[in-house]
């Protein structure tokens, strides 16, 4: 046998050895870059456009804007949430997330996608779970008592972190558990429009004690309107529980869990979630890649 053949076998086994071997510590950084490869393959499996012509087609930022676990739920969670935009703003706000199938031996693949766009989006995938909505994004609305938008991008940019520093809310889950949601203090994406109506805004996420994982997604931006530019917000839902979202002391959005609010969602619907498939349980282990590299 060869010197070269050789190695090869060497390395063979001990490959072979080390998946048999259940104590092997586990590379948690490679194992993380190929999670972030599998959702991000998976985000760009979308094609978005914001009319019925596809002339105008939303750009995906492949380069995630939160990266999330939630060590509570089926097994433990571990998500990306990748945006699309159109003209700088955001269009779409996807988290393509997986999780331990109970078998032990198979991941699941999940996909949650909510537009927040002002058009009713046509979405093409080649794949069998498909989004259709039927309705535009999210409805922005003024907020109450706030000061016109500054004039310069940094000034705006206080006003962005202190008005969202005015919002809270709470999710209730099917088994009647109520989860405080804190809102992250640093926005997932910060945006100045080409469209002259949008000054600017930015995209925040409010998340539960129980993971880091987005429940609601929080618009704040700065319009132009026929009473002069105003700050406005925008909610998404973002979780299958119930939600409530505050200003303040003043309930200003809800989404409770209903026909209109199922656990999978309707494909018409601007929210939707789904299992999209199961694959191989993704596992990397110490020295992997290297002796890979070596073979």
């Amino acid at each position: 046998m060869s010197g070269q053949a050789s190695a090869i076998l060497v390395v063979s086994i001990v490959l072979t050895l080390m998946a048999q071997d259940p104590a092997t510590p586990i590379d948690a950084k490679a194992r993380s870059e190929k999670l972030l490869t599998l959702h991000a393959d998976d985000a760009a499996s979308y094609a978005i456009y914001r009319d019925a012509a596809k002339k105008a087609k939303a750009t995906l930022r492949r380069e995630p804007v939160y990266r999330w676990t939630n060590p509570t739920r089926v097994g433990g969670q571990e998500g990306d949430v990748f945006l699309w935009t159109y003209q700088g703003r955001p269009e779409v706000v996807a988290s393509i997330f997986s999780h331990p199938h109970h078998d032990g031996k198979q991941r699941v693949v999940c996909h949650e996608l909510h537009s927040l766009s002002e058009s009713v989006l046509v979405i093409d995938r080649s794949a069998p779970n498909r989004w259709a909505p039927k309705a535009a994004g999210v409805d922005l609305k003024p907020i109450a008592g706030a000061a016109p938008p500054a004039p310069t991008p940094a000034q705006r940019l206080v006003q962005i972190r202190s008005l969202a520093r005015e919002f809270s809310g709470r999710s209730l889950s099917d088994q009647n558990q109520t989860w405080e949601l804190r809102l992250l203090p640093s926005p997932l994406y910060r945006y100045e429009s080409t469209n002259p109506d949008v000054i600017d805004g930015a995209v925040f996420a409010l998340v539960s004690s129980a993971g880091t994982d987005p429940e609601v997604i929080l618009l704040i931006e700065a319009r132009k309107t026929p009473q002069g530019p105003r700050w406005m917000f925008g909610a998404a839902r973002f979780s299958d529980m119930s939600l409530w979202l505050k200003h303040k002391d003043q309930e200003v959005w809800n989404a409770i869990r209903g026909d209109d609010h199922t656990f999978t969602s309707d494909a018409r619907q601007r929210f939707r979630f789904y299992q999209d498939r199961f694959i191989p349980e993704i596992v990397s282990r110490l020295g992997e890649t290297a002796k890979t590299k070596e073979e």
